[in-house]
C-alpha cells in the first residue's frame, strides 16, 4: 500500500497548529544550534584562510639568514650573498639587510630609527608596498646616493616638522626621502622593520658600520615546495665557508604556516563540538516535545488504528512533525548564520568573509538528521500502541 505522504503532511501541519506556540518555541533551539553550526564553519574557514594569509604576506617562501654566537670574522657578509645566488638552485630573488638606529630630532624631540641599508632586491623578497614615490633602483646602489623610504607614521612625523624639507639627517648626512612604505602585512614590530624605519641603499649604509658584515640575508624560494630543501642548502653553504665553530639560524614560514593552519582547524573543531551539543540540546528538546504530543494524541492514535492506519502510516506522520520542527527552526538558522558574516561585508573590507555552500549543506543536513533521529522514538511510539488501549486513554 502507498503511503498518501500528502495527506500525512498536512495532518502534521494542522496537528503543530493546534499547538503553534510550542512548536515556535521548539524550533526555536534549532535556530540557535543550527546558526552557531554555520557561524562556526564560516568563522572557521575565514579565519583560517585569514590567518594563513598573514601569514603569506610576509613570505611563505621566505628564508631569513642571521648571524647567531658568530664571532665578527665569520659573521655572513656579501660573499656569502653572492655565493648564494651563484650555488643553489631554486633561487628566486635575495637581498642582504644592515640595520643601524641613528637618531632624529622632530618637532624638537629625538627619536630612534631603525635605519635598514639594503638593494633593490628587498621589495621583492620582504613583500613591501611603496604607498607614493618609488622604491630604491639600480643607480642608487651603485652611486651611492643619499636617498631613502620611511614609514607612514615616520612620513607622517615628519610632515609636522616645520624644519622638515623633504630631507632627514642621519649620522650628519642629508637623506632625501624619495618614498613612502609599509609591510604588506602587520607584523607588529616583529621584523626588522619598526614603527619608526627607514630603507636606504646598502652601498651607502654600510660605511655607518664598524665591520663590512651583515646583520640578515633574504632569500626568496621559487616555489613553497622547496623551502625546507633551500632552507638546508643555504645553511650548509654559510657553515662550508666560514669556522666550524661559528653558529648560523636559517629559518623559514613554513613551519609556522603548518602550525598556524593546524592550530584553526583545531580551534574550527573545538567550536563545531560545541555546536554540536548544541543542537543534540534542540534535539531533545524535540523529543520530549513530540512524546508530549504522542501522549495527548493517544485516543486520536487509537482510532485511527481502529479505523485501519497501519503502523508505517502512523511512523511517517510523527516523524514528519518532528521534521517540519526541525527543518523550519534549521532553515531560519541557515539564514540567521549566513547573514551575520554577511553583513560583515557593509562594514569593513579589510576582512574578506568566506560563505561555503559547505556550510549551508552541513546546517540543512545536521537539522534533517536530528529531526530523524530524535523524532523516532516517539514515532515508534505512536505506531507501536495498542489500538485497544489507545482508546482507553482519558
Amino acid at each position: 500500500m502507498k503511503i498518501p505522504i500528502q495527506e500525512i503532511l498536512r495532518n502534521s501541519i494542522q496537528a503543530l497548529r493546534r499547538n503553534w506556540g510550542r512548536a515556535v518555541l521548539t524550533s526555536l533551539s534549532m535556530v540557535v544550534g543550527t546558526a552557531s553550526l554555520v557561524l562556526v564553519v564560516v568563522v572557521g574557514i575565514s579565519g583560517r584562510a585569514y590567518t594563513l594569509e598573514q601569514i603569506r604576506g610576509v613570505g611563505t617562501n621566505l628564508i631569513i639568514v642571521n648571524n647567531e654566537g658568530a664571532p665578527p670574522a665569520d659573521r655572513i657578509n656579501l660573499n656569502d650573498l653572492d655565493a648564494i645566488r651563484r650555488e643553489i638552485p631554486g633561487i628566486q630573488s635575495s637581498a642582504a639587510g644592515i640595520t643601524t638606529r641613528p637618531s632624529l630630532t622632530m618637532e624638537g624631540l629625538t627619536h630612534r630609527v631603525a635605519l635598514i641599508g639594503t638593494s633593490p632586491e628587498y621589495q621583492d623578497v620582504r613583500n613591501i608596498h611603496v604607498l607614493s614615490g618609488r622604491f630604491l633602483d639600480e643607480d642608487d646602489l651603485n652611486f651611492r646616493n643619499k636617498v631613502c623610504l620611511v614609514t607612514e607614521l615616520l612620513y607622517e612625523k615628519l610632515q609636522r616638522d616645520p624644519f622638515y624639507d623633504g630631507y632627514v639627517l642621519f649620522f650628519g648626512i642629508r637623506f632625501k626621502v624619495i618614498g613612502v612604505f609599509r609591510e604588506r602585512v602587520n607584523t607588529f614590530g616583529q621584523t626588522e622593520i619598526a614603527d619608526l624605519s627607514a630603507i636606504a641603499p646598502i652601498s651607502v649604509v654600510r660605511f655607518f658600520k664598524q665591520d663590512n658584515t651583515l646583520d640578515v640575508i633574504y632569500v626568496s624560494a621559487e616555489d613553497m615546495q622547496i623551502v625546507p630543501e633551500v632552507s638546508e642548502a643555504v645553511k650548509s653553504l654559510i657553515i662550508s665557508r666560514h669556522r666550524n665553530q661559528s653558529f648560523y639560524r636559517v629559518e623559514n614560514l613554513a613551519a609556522i604556516l603548518d602550525a598556524a593552519d593546524k592550530i584553526s582547524m583545531g580551534l574550527t573543531l573545538v567550536l563545531l563540538v560545541i555546536a554540536a551539543i548544541s543542537l543534540v540540546s534542540s534535539g531533545i528538546s524535540i523529543m520530549n516535545v513530540m512524546l508530549i504530543t504522542v501522549t495527548e494524541r493517544t485516543r486520536e492514535i487509537g482510532v485511527k488504528k481502529a479505523v485501519g492506519a497501519m503502523r508505517r502510516v502512523l511512523l511517517t506522520e510523527f516523524l514528519a512533525e518532528a521534521l517540519i520542527l526541525s527543518c523550519s527552526g534549521g532553515i531560519v538558522g541557515i539564514i540567521l548564520g549566513v547573514a551575520a558574516p554577511f553583513s560583515v561585508r557593509f562594514f569593513t573590507t579589510a576582512v574578506q568573509i568566506e560563505i561555503p555552500i559547505a556550510a549551508v549543506g552541513l546546517g540543512f543536513g545536521v537539522t534533517v538528521l536530528i529531526g530523524l533521529t530524535f523524532g523516532m522514538l516517539p514515532a515508534l511510539r505512536a505506531s507501536r500502541m495498542n489500538p485497544v488501549d489507545a482508546l482507553r486513554h482519558e
